[in-house]
């Protein structure tokens, strides 16, 4: 008997070899892709710019995850790969646009509370992150959507506010760097 849904919205049933798939491509993704994706934000304007398809890989990843449940276990696998795809990117571009823009909206004299900030802000998103990812769950299909909507339109927020705060010249990345003397 074929099992007609990998995801369903009150429960996860995957086996165990199927949940260990996505965290290989989560991991190696990392791996990969995170050093050379932060090349694409080392200017404040530039992380404001990947503000948007961060937003944008948010929304897919919410879709796919909540399409996943509606097929067969083929599709859904599938599907549950792309949305682990498409939240990894969004993961790694997030930690770009983060710290890049923590710096440029910290007045001179106070990028050290900013960073302070910011770190909290990192230590409330693994106490609350499990409890959104829970309430995603418990929601089902529906519940992912909102996830990934929410994700989106906090980003694209984000975009349009800090437009107009941000310095000439970024401020992660030294102006002249060892290689260059």
């Amino acid at each position: 008997m074929r099992e007609r849904h990998v995801l369903r919205g009150d429960a996860v049933r995957c086996q165990p070899r199927d949940r260990t798939y996505l965290a290989y491509v989560n991991n190696v993704m990392v791996v990969a892709f995170q050093v050379p994706l932060a090349r694409y934000g080392t200017t404040t304007a530039a992380a404001r710019k990947l503000l948007l398809p961060l937003s944008a890989a948010s929304a897919a990843g919410g879709v796919t995850l909540a399409v996943s449940a509606t097929g067969g276990t083929e599709q859904a696998i599938c599907l549950l790969t792309a949305s682990a795809v498409l939240f990894t990117l969004a993961e790694m571009l997030h930690a770009v646009v983060s710290w890049e823009l923590s710096l440029a909206l910290a007045p001179g004299t106070a990028q050290g509370a900013y960073l302070g900030v910011h770190g909290l802000a990192q230590s409330a998103q693994r106490s609350l992150g499990p409890l959104a990812v829970t309430a995603a769950i418990a929601t089902g299909p529906l519940g992912w959507t909102g996830f990934g909507a929410i994700i989106a339109a906090t980003c694209a927020l984000q975009h349009r506010l800090v437009r107009d705060r941000l310095h000439g010249s970024p401020l992660s990345v030294p102006p002249v760097t060892v290689s260059e003397h």
